[in-house]
């Protein structure tokens, strides 16, 4: 199944105190157990399953380890070609289109919204700019960071035993094909070896002294299993939503959503509450001046319901 092999870190509908490591800590797709279950394989060691379906526990940091390719788009911060992983292509510019790395790091204007495209068959989604959004760092099997051998080790004692360490100098493509799906170590008998970090949803290694491995948008994120689901089932009568697009965004994604009308600006950035879910999918708001607005869902994240807020009726 497309994803074996992408990179994720825990999403939104996490609940599983620090299995993963932490927050930011990153793990691997090792296999998709059914539509809704899937099993990670964490950097730490730990292996479990999580949920990919209605509830999403997971999001994915990187998908270029998987094999996904966006055939005829260059990134217009490296100039690669084709953007591997998750393209992300500006609302606001003719035809620019950037990598994850480029995204994550900073390249083009801050100010403007982007749409982020997990694979070349999904939707476009509209993501508010980096300029108010958070940052946080990744974790894991990144450069400087202490590793032994994992669960899928297969390299006889290239390592010098179980137990012996060694350093991580890099990460790197196992093939042309699925880049960053590798990482080279130097063991501290002097081996030296390039071993599978995602490749084909191989878990080489397990660190033991985890690394920085930059930080990242952590909100905008496909969530892992999103796709399947195109968010039908995902919103439900009584969930608390926020819109935190720019409002040129959210009126290009109403079309063929119940549309746009001015006075939805009074929504951007106010917590509401799902009234009801139309028999297009499309999801019905009331916010706490009686007004109800209807929405394209990918418009909208749920969120918690902050102190005070009275659910109307």
């Amino acid at each position: 199944m497309e994803g074996i092999g992408a990179r994720v870190v825990r999403g939104p509908d996490w609940k599983w105190g620090k299995q993963d490591g932490g927050d930011g800590h990153v793990g691997t797709v090792r296999s998709f157990e059914s539509a809704e279950e899937v099993l990670i394989v964490w950097d730490n060691g730990t292996a479990a399953n999580y949920r990919c379906a209605s509830n999403f526990d997971l999001r994915i940091l990187d998908n270029a380890p998987a094999g996904i390719k966006h055939e005829g788009v260059s990134c217009g911060g490296c100039n690669a070609s084709p953007v591997h992983g998750v393209c992300w292509k500006c609302a606001e510019c003719l035809d620019f289109n950037l990598c994850s790395v480029c995204y994550h790091g900073d390249r083009h204007s801050l100010r403007h919204s982007f749409f982020r495209i997990a694979t070349p068959k999904s939707p476009k989604i509209a993501v508010s700019s980096r300029r108010k959004s958070k940052k946080i760092t990744a974790r894991g099997i990144f450069p400087g960071a202490r590793v032994i051998r994992g669960v899928d080790w297969q390299w006889e004692e290239q390592d010098g035993g179980p137990g012996h360490k060694g350093k991580v100098t890099e990460v790197q493509d196992w093939s042309a094909n699925f880049p960053r799906s590798a990482a080279y170590i130097i063991w501290d008998n002097g081996a030296k070896n390039l071993y599978r970090v995602g490749f084909e949803g191989m878990s080489d290694l397990k660190v033991v002294t985890d690394s920085k491995g930059g930080s990242f948008y952590r909100d905008h994120l496909p969530l892992l299993g999103e796709d399947q689901t195109a968010l039908q089932g995902y919103f439900q009568v009584g969930n608390h939503v926020r819109v935190e697009l720019e409002a040129e965004v959210l009126r290009t994604l109403q079309s063929g959503h119940g549309g746009w009308s001015e006075g939805m600006r009074e929504a951007i950035g106010i917590v509401g509450v799902v009234s009801g879910i139309d028999e297009d999918h499309d999801v019905v708001v009331q916010y706490s001046s009686g007004n109800r607005w209807t929405f394209n869902p990918l418009a909208l994240k749920k969120v918690s319901a902050p102190d005070g807020l009275v659910t109307p009726l």
